[in-house]
């Protein structure tokens, strides 16, 4: 159990390094890709060793580099997104998830992804308003 603990730990310690480089230097030191294999790694071992349990754990927080002035307001329509996505089976999954929230019809839309941030903007008229 000593050494579940310590590669909790380290993994921890390891994914708050790549968070902080990531998101506050703008220098990530891994690819995105690497860094979610080394999440769900600590994703595993964090259930199946819940005596380990840690509410600041890198699984249970994002990274976050907003100004404190930055003003929040509720979007529209909800933000949703396909989350990581390495082969074809996991954008099935993705279509049946979205089939079981609607029985209308729908089409997806593929968008530059300027990777750390998600926008909404609001235009009316055709001038931006929020």
């Amino acid at each position: 159990m000593i050494e579940i603990k310590n590669e909790i730990q380290n993994l921890r310690k390891e994914l708050r390094r790549h968070n902080h480089n990531y998101y506050v230097l703008n220098k990530p030191g891994i690819s995105d890709y690497d860094f979610d294999i080394l999440l769900k790694k600590l994703q595993k071992l964090e259930e199946e060793n819940p005596q380990f349990d840690d509410p600041n754990s890198p699984t249970k927080r994002v990274g976050d580099d907003r100004n404190i002035e930055f003003k929040q307001v509720k979007h529209k329509y909800p933000m949703l997104s396909l989350g990581n996505t390495y082969n074809i089976e996991e954008l099935r999954e993705f279509d049946a998830r979205i089939k079981k929230l609607t029985d209308q019809k729908y089409k997806y839309v593929c968008e530059l992804k300027y990777d750390g941030t998600a926008i909404s903007l609001t235009y009316k008229n055709g001038k931006f308003v929020q």
